[in-house]
């Protein structure tokens, strides 16, 4: 089943949409009439996730959400759990599609503090679930797992947080025994923006959260929040950092691009061969990125637990 695109019902009135839902339901037609995947078991929950983050969660919690915002781009910054093509697009993560929300049907819409603004509008087609699973702070892992128990709380399936909990807790100890015997230089983390700037990350970013529980050090521990954007040539401050370039989708192979640049070639990490680059993990995807980053870090710093020439 196709996934409904945004704008696709930009030229629908809004009252003729919900009158023509209004008698699809009347009239007992399956939701495929209306260009909507078919009703799961009576059972299973309807779950609208407006954050990707949320989204990649409850996949690893067993569950489907029925709608997210702009799934392809979701797919792109998760990776691993791929949505199901049944999952309808509601919107953009910031602006969703009221109609198509409503037109699901959801028995619960699971958001994010930063769309409380629009909580009274969400509220008149479902309740509404709103926690952290990620923020900027010292303990970015510990408000995840609340986040997940929480989440799972919410929606009757405790059992399935605990297991989503206790596995991230294994793969990142897996990653930390598998780089015990590290004896590289301290961990620069960072993404390409374009061929001039890139983002570092700090502790308190997920990413950090992981390289601290894993305990490798940071090679810029002082940055306040997640990240700060800087360009090529304050990198020049971090000659004996090894370099884990994470790849993003807003700048597709940006990565190995960087080495058209000048500038780019002179740093000892590059010269040396202490870049390591990684796909994409979702920076704020909670337990699910948290365990992705853990095993990309430790196959790219690791050669049986020590750092690749």
């Amino acid at each position: 089943m196709t996934r409904i695109a945004k704008g696709s019902m930009a030229g629908i009135g809004r009252r003729a949409v919900l009158a023509g839902l209004v008698a699809t339901w009347a009239g007992g037609i399956s939701l495929r009439a209306a260009g909507l995947p078919d009703a799961p078991a009576a059972d299973a929950p309807r779950i609208a996730a407006l954050d990707w983050g949320i989204a990649a969660t409850l996949m690893a919690l067993g569950v489907v959400p029925v709608g997210v915002p702009a799934p392809r781009w979701c797919d792109r910054y998760v990776v691993d759990p791929v949505l199901p093509a049944s999952v309808v697009d509601v919107g953009l993560l910031f602006t969703p599609n009221f109609e198509v929300l409503l037109a699901l049907a959801p028995s619960l819409i699971v958001t994010t503090p930063t769309l409380q603004q629009a909580a009274p509008m969400l509220q008149r087609i479902a309740p509404v679930y709103g926690d952290l699973l990620f923020q900027p702070a010292p303990d970015v892992l510990e408000i995840a797992e609340r986040g997940t128990l929480g989440l799972a709380d919410r929606i009757g399936i405790r059992d399935a947080g605990e297991r989503l909990v206790d596995s991230t807790r294994v793969e990142l100890n897996i990653a930390r025994q598998r780089l015990s015997g590290y004896a590289g230089r301290p961990v620069l983390l960072a993404s390409p923006l374009d061929n001039r700037h890139v983002s570092l990350f700090g502790l308190n970013s997920l990413y950090g959260g992981v390289l601290r529980h894993i305990g490798l050090p940071l090679a810029e521990p002082n940055i306040s929040g997640e990240f700060m954007i800087v360009g090529l040539e304050k990198l020049g401050a971090y000659n004996d950092a090894t370099m884990v370039l994470i790849d993003s989708p807003l700048a597709p192979g940006m990565g190995s691009r960087l080495t058209e640049n000048r500038l780019w070639r002179t740093f000892p990490f590059v010269r040396e061969g202490r870049l390591r680059a990684i796909p994409t993990v979702l920076g704020s995807g909670g337990l699910p990125s948290a365990s992705r980053f853990a095993r990309l870090l430790a196959a790219a710093l690791s050669d049986n637990g020590k750092e690749t020439p």
